[in-house]
């Protein structure tokens, strides 16, 4: 290093000229296609300005004299972290890029669980977030060390990163508030963004090019010198690319110069071809090559994805040399998001034959997590897992039509582009009106049983009929199982319910206009009537009538059976108990849940831990009418086991539908739930737990 303390940049061109610029890369063989002409003109306009910088260095006046800032070389034994047999090296940044998508909100527990994921996943970098910029961050990094992850991570070999930028205009790197943060937070390494578009660099920071250039080399060369291993994230590198490709490369080879152990070049607004980004990052790698510092730093790549190319991209930068790309699980982020670092994963294993995980086995049983983990990093997120999510998606191996079953279990690679168990994923044949009878055949097998074609045909005739009133199947896994079961003649059905009766009230209508004692909204009167002390009757119809008392109470009557255990051939009941249930709910598909339950609870117990997790409705209707046929799908939940499963019911009334659902939820987990939990991952999860994978999620 060198004294800053009056320092000051002169230069007598503070316009960094693109012909200059082009004087600087044609020194290190990149672009080779200006004229000597010009490069006599750069030099004579470098001899004239004193501070002007050049590709290598800049110079800059201290104190009276000239220094030259050569860069602080860091120790580049282990400059890589990272398992270097890695052909790619990830580097995921959910935790810290992906909380900027509307709609997630981590706390720091939350960003605790999800780094542990990802830790157990082998990404090479888990990027924490920004520790000067909130409290919340800053108890992230203290935690990861108090709470174990630092060992797992080690084990792991994989290194925790601090998310900053460079140095502010016209202050010094080493009094600069955001550097002093990431000096002193505990991650050994961090994550600084520079702006790679000269454009950008006058119109957003207001300062020229060559302040840009010593904003990216002081800053790395003061966090290099206090021991962090430095990233440089190259923002709108791409745009910048496009606007003046010297610049942008001369961006990268700074911080390279200043002893950055990568470059990653951002493709921050999206926009980039995936043509460009080979090219551009191409440019990158081969400047560093010809400035002897490619064995030192390697260049990575960041895409965005408001073109829906962000993972393209990333494979085009891997193409044009990247050894490192960044995304977030899922493709969280921003705008559209950033790439998708699992399906990034799956391609580049799979299909480029790149190893980005750690292990023996070129990274296949890492692999195998990626289903898992996107589940349940969806989870910790709040965020629903897109079903038709390349690798990891619920449908990302269904098939629902009946030619392409057929197909399927002659050849299973007919329809699928690669083994779903490579990835932690499974394939399964989707019920519906567009089944065939191998449909059928695939479902049962799914569930754990052989159907005759019979029964096969007169299942698919139900499915046909059902979905025609309504119903859909296809995701509606547990109505599926139980048409199975009751096609079945040695099918032990648990109970009938012989009728239900609902009855609803409410009491909120009777007397006064409907409105209790302070139950009065105050859009209800005009704030500007002097007459509003003692509301008139008149005055409160006009009103939302809020309700005060509403009563929802259902009597359920059901006959429940009892069979011989030591006669297996049999499925005809020996006895019969009818009983007679009322219950009360806080609303009617409560009160019913409520009722069947204490029916039922006695002789299956196991329902006392069975929930409603969710419900919905919706309305089959094109013509927008009150009669229309209700659909209601409901979710059930296993308390002890958090398993799920999902049924369907269809019906002119809500309640009817509802209850044809939750008759079929609680018959199901009857016949899969016991004391020890629940059997839902069915005869095909067994098997792959057998032969050592990990199986998919449950599905519903």
């Amino acid at each position: 290093g060198h004294p800053r303390a009056t320092s000051s940049i002169v230069s007598h061109t503070r316009t960094f000229r693109r012909d200059a610029m082009a004087l600087a890369s044609a020194s290190s063989r990149v672009f080779r296609t200006r004229t000597s002409h010009v490069r006599s003109l750069a030099a004579s306009r470098s001899s004239r300005a004193n501070g002007v910088i050049h590709r290598a260095k800049a110079t800059i006046r201290a104190r009276g004299n000239v220094v030259a800032s050569t860069g602080v070389s860091p120790n580049h034994e282990n400059a890589f972290p990272y398992d270097d047999t890695l052909d790619v090296v990830l580097y995921d940044t959910t935790l810290r890029d992906g909380t900027q998508q509307v709609g997630i909100s981590l706390t720091c527990d939350d960003k605790l669980e999800v780094a542990s994921h990802l830790v157990d996943l082998g990404v090479g970098y888990v990027e924490g977030g920004y520790p000067g910029s909130n409290p919340k961050d800053a108890e992230f990094f203290e935690r990861w060390f108090s709470e174990g992850l630092a060992e797992k991570a080690k084990a792991n070999n994989v290194t925790l990163v601090a998310f900053g930028m460079t140095r502010r205009r016209n202050v010094r790197a080493d009094q600069d508030e955001g550097l002093r943060a990431l000096r002193e937070c505990p991650a050994p390494c961090v994550c600084i963004v520079a702006k790679a578009w000269e454009e950008q660099c006058q119109r957003v920071l207001g300062v020229d090019a060559e302040e840009n250039l010593l904003m990216v080399s002081e800053s790395v060369e003061v966090l290099v010198r206090h021991g962090k291993d430095v990233i440089v994230d190259c923002e709108h590198f791409f745009d910048g690319y496009a606007a003046n490709e010297a610049f942008a490369v001369q961006v990268a080879v700074a911080a390279a110069k200043a002893g950055a152990s990568h470059v990653v070049l951002c493709d921050t607004n999206g926009g980039s071809m995936p043509w460009v980004c080979e090219a551009g990052t191409a440019a990158v790698v081969q400047a560093l090559s010809a400035e002897g510092l490619d064995k030192k730093c390697r260049v990575g790549t960041h895409a965005h994805n408001d073109t829906s190319l962000a993972v393209a991209n990333s494979l085009a930068g891997v193409r044009g040399g990247a050894r490192m790309v960044q995304g977030c699980v899922n493709g969280y982020g921003e705008r559209t998001g950033n790439a998708d670092l699992l399906v990034v994963a799956g391609n580049l294993q799979l299909k480029m034959k790149k190893k980005c995980f750690p292990g023996h086995d070129d990274g296949g049983a890492c692999l195998t997590k990626i289903t898992r983990v996107a589940s349940a990093v969806a989870s910790a997120c709040g965020q629903p897992l897109d079903p038709k999510q390349a690798y990891v998606g619920s449908n990302a191996f269904a098939h629902k039509g009946g030619l392409h079953v057929a197909a399927l279990a002659k050849m299973p690679s007919s329809y699928n582009h690669v083994v779903p168990g490579l990835v932690g994923n499974k394939q399964r044949a989707v019920v519906s009106e567009l089944s065939g009878r191998g449909n059928i055949v695939a479902a049962a097998r799914d569930s754990g049983r052989e159907v005759s074609p019979e029964t096969a045909t007169k299942v698919l005739a139900q499915i046909k009929d059902m979905e025609r009133r309504g119903f859909v199947l296809e995701d509606a896994g547990a109505t599926v199982e139980i048409l199975f079961n009751r096609a079945d003649p040695m099918y032990r059905a648990p109970f009938n319910v012989v009728e239900f009766t609902c009855h609803l009230s409410n009491n909120s209508f009777s007397g006064g206009g409907g409105f209790g004692a302070g139950e009065l909204d105050e859009g209800d009167v005009d704030v500007n009537s002097t007459a509003n002390t003692n509301p008139s009757p008149v005055q409160a119809l006009a009103g939302y009538k809020k309700g005060s008392v509403a009563v929802n109470q259902v009597v359920v009557k059901v006959d429940l059976f009892a069979y011989d255990d030591n006669d297996a051939e049999s499925a005809a009941p020996v006895a019969m108990k009818t009983t007679l249930c009322v219950s009360e709910g806080n609303g009617p598909v409560n009160a019913l849940a409520n009722a069947l339950r204490l029916a039922l609870s006695d002789e299956y117990p196991q329902l006392r831990r069975i929930h409603l997790r969710d419900y919905k409705v919706d309305l089959l209707s094109t013509g927008g009418t009150s009669a229309a046929t209700t659909r209601v799908t409901m979710d059930f939940a296993d308390t002890d086991s958090d398993v799920t499963w999902r049924t369907v019911g269809a019906h002119a009334s809500i309640v009817e539908a509802s209850f044809r659902a939750l008759v079929d939820g609680m018959e199901f987990g009857i016949a899969r739930c016991g004391t020890e939990g629940c059997a839902v991952g069915f005869a095909k999860d067994e098997a792959e737990a057998e032969a050592g994978r990990e199986p998919a999620p449950t599905r519903r």
